[in-house]
């Protein structure tokens, strides 16, 4: 391993370690996010014209329960919903199986917006909802999604 290589894996450390979700993944405040919705939330990226044509690969980073990514399945050709949290990953799986259960365009999987699991220009368009204030280190995570966001996409917060 380089030293680079060692710099980079431990930030990555330091920087997970200090991400701290001040709401925690309480029952309440999972069902308490699970009312926000792509008409509440999102209304600003469907009015932009971004998910025009149903076609667009959307990553939505932070999902937690899903209520919004769930939204976004009828509008967009793929859509990636991430969060640190397995738990509640599971609750936005459910809410899937409930809200849209014939969207074979829908997927869920754990990941860290600091090292997303896709190759560079993978999606049209990264949202993340009442994330980045969360993090230790926002300017990272607002880079990785660009990275694998096209060129002409656009990252919505």
């Amino acid at each position: 391993m380089t030293w680079r290589g060692a710099i980079g894996r431990a930030s990555t450390t330091l920087r997970a370690r200090a991400d701290v979700y001040t709401h925690g993944h309480h029952r309440s405040v999972v069902e308490q996010h699970a009312k926000r919705t792509v008409e509440s939330c999102a209304a600003f990226l469907t009015a932009s014209g971004a998910l025009a044509g149903g076609t667009a690969r959307l990553l939505d980073v932070g999902c937690g329960p899903g209520s919004i990514t769930v939204g976004f399945a009828p509008l967009c050709g793929l859509v990636v919903g991430i969060d640190a949290s397995e738990a509640v990953l599971e609750t936005a799986r459910e809410t899937a199986l409930q809200k849209v259960p014939d969207a074979n365009n829908l997927s869920f999987q754990k990941a860290s917006v600091y090292e997303l699991p896709f190759e560079d220009d993978s999606f049209d368009v990264a949202y993340a909802h009442q994330v980045l204030q969360h993090l230790a280190d926002p300017v990272a995570a607002a880079r990785e999604m660009k990275r694998v966001v096209r060129p002409g996409g656009c990252i919505a917060v």
